[in-house]
């Protein structure tokens, strides 16, 4: 989850693209830069940025452009580096909020948590207006493990832009695992409402309405999720974001007498195909509550014979 999504977003830059003459200001490599980089070509776009900030070393929109390309190269250092200096050279433009934003999202996936929490305060100061600030914080205060920060944060996103459907994911999970079921399958409605294929949105959907004695819903939409996105029930981590599988372990080690949440986590274990653990997770679930013992059946019908 977390969920969100919360996902990097590049300051856009709209410029004219220069055709049939040669890059020769700083400007015109900038112009070309972008014009390989929508292309594909980042290769032939890091040369044109590179060009474009020997010429001006000062070129805050280069950075910023650079950064975005060294994104799509998977260099961390490069990026932080690029959005550091952007800061440096212009502290109070207008929009940087966003680029505090970014770097705040990128010193997260790198794991420095407090340097990250540091940037999205910083961009909230800035501009209080803007909803994907406030998903990113979410995502930070919730590593940090402050429970009521992050909600308050998701609150607020669905507030400012209630077209996001990761804040009602975000949401939906604070709701069950408070036991609120039903305002958990109002947010994940939502969620799958705003966006059809959201993997994750159907495999909490799914755990939430077999926490709630949907045994049937909870398969089809496990099954859903793990159609449309594999890691929707994995058991892996995922970086900064939890996954629907460590959630319900999450909700377990909270509510360890809870039947139904084995029985969930054993269709979790069957879709992973790990069949030892699954069965263990079923015993453990009937003997908590032994009228599950027909919902098992059901499970071991839907889930281990051809559709």
């Amino acid at each position: 989850m977390f969920k969100t999504a919360a996902a990097i977003v590049f300051v856009a830059l709209a410029l004219p693209c220069v055709q049939g003459q040669a890059p020769r200001s700083a400007e015109d490599y900038l112009k070309s830069g972008i014009t390989h980089f929508q292309s594909g070509d980042t290769s032939a776009a890091l040369t044109d940025l590179n060009a474009a900030l020997e010429l001006n070393p000062n070129f805050v929109d280069a950075f910023l452009m650079r950064a975005a390309i060294r994104s799509k190269l998977k260099d961390s250092d490069g990026v932080l580096a690029d959005y550091s200096k952007a800061i440096e050279l212009a502290p109070a433009a207008k929009g940087i909020e966003a680029v505090f934003t970014n770097r705040g999202m990128v010193r997260l996936q790198r794991g420095d948590i407090n340097g990250a929490l540091a940037d999205l305060e910083r961009a909230v100061s800035i501009n209080p207006q803007v909803a994907e600030i406030y998903n990113g914080r979410a995502i930070v205060r919730l590593q940090k493990g402050d429970l009521a920060g992050a909600l308050a944060d998701y609150e607020r996103v669905i507030e400012l832009k209630p077209s996001m459907p990761s804040a009602f994911l975000g949401r939906g999970y604070f709701r069950y695992q408070k036991q609120d079921f039903i305002g958990a399958l109002a947010d994940l409605n939502k969620a799958i409402e705003l966006k059809p294929d959201y993997a994750d949105a159907y495999v909490d959907r799914g755990l939430v309405s077999g926490l709630s004695g949907d045994i049937d819903a909870a398969v089809i939409d496990m099954k859903k999720g793990a159609a449309l996105n594999a890691r929707s029930i994995s058991d892996e981590r995922r970086g900064n974001f939890s996954s629907p599988f460590l959630e319900l372990n999450q909700f377990i080690t909270r509510n360890p007498g809870a039947a139904r949440a084995y029985l969930v986590r054993g269709v979790f274990r069957i879709l992973q195909q790990k069949e030892a653990e699954a069965e263990q997770d079923f015993r453990q679930s009937a003997e908590l509550d032994a009228s599950i013992k027909s919902e098992i059946e059901k499970v071991n019908r839907a889930l281990r014979k051809p559709d």
